[in-house]
């Protein structure tokens, strides 16, 4: 199966799964929405998410990739699956720092100039995605491409292109409608 047929497969999957909800909501970001993209839902079923991690690793095979990073909390599970079918490990990006322990922001063995693919769950602003890309150069690591499961279109590929980076989002919210 392509790309393409996959894709569709997965937007059934997520239609048929009711991960799309209607109603009030106040998103991450802040802001209300008439809808809201329960990606959490989407995520804890395996046949979406093994799908997610197919897609995601047929987009990067020809590609030298150290690393697969994911942002707490939605996109570890995405980050795992993907680590596993591609046989490239991950990496963990905390929201901040923790105080005890190591006090890692991340979690993983990342190491300077590391090529690595992040991965988010869901995108409105692309606000948390890019705090996650920034944990990761900080580090030493170098961001070869940055995935979302679900893009809400409402400014986060614009926001990552003004940073110089290429969001690809793997089905839009238009796709929904």
């Amino acid at each position: 199966m392509g790309i393409q047929k996959e894709k569709k497969l997965l937007i059934n999957l997520l239609k048929t799964n009711q991960v799309i909800k209607f109603g009030k909501f106040t998103l991450s970001s802040g802001k209300t929405s008439d809808y809201y993209v329960d990606m959490k839902k989407a995520i804890t079923d395996p046949q979406i998410l093994s799908l997610v991690a197919k897609i995601i690793t047929r987009m990067i095979q020809d590609h030298q990739i150290d690393k697969i990073a994911g942002p707490a909390l939605g996109a570890v599970p995405i980050a795992t699956a993907v680590a596993l079918h591609s046989d490239i490990p991950m990496l963990m990006i905390r929201k901040s720092q923790k105080d005890y322990g190591t006090s890692k922001l991340i979690e993983g063995d990342l190491k300077g100039g590391d090529k690595v693919v992040v991965v988010e769950d869901v995108t409105t602003t692309g606000k948390s995605l890019l705090k996650a890309v920034k944990a990761v150069t900080d580090n030493g690591g170098q961001i070869e491409r940055a995935f979302v499961v679900v893009d809400r279109e409402e400014g986060a590929v614009e926001e990552l292109r003004k940073e110089g980076l290429q969001l690809e989002p793997i089905v839009s919210i238009t796709d929904f409608k």
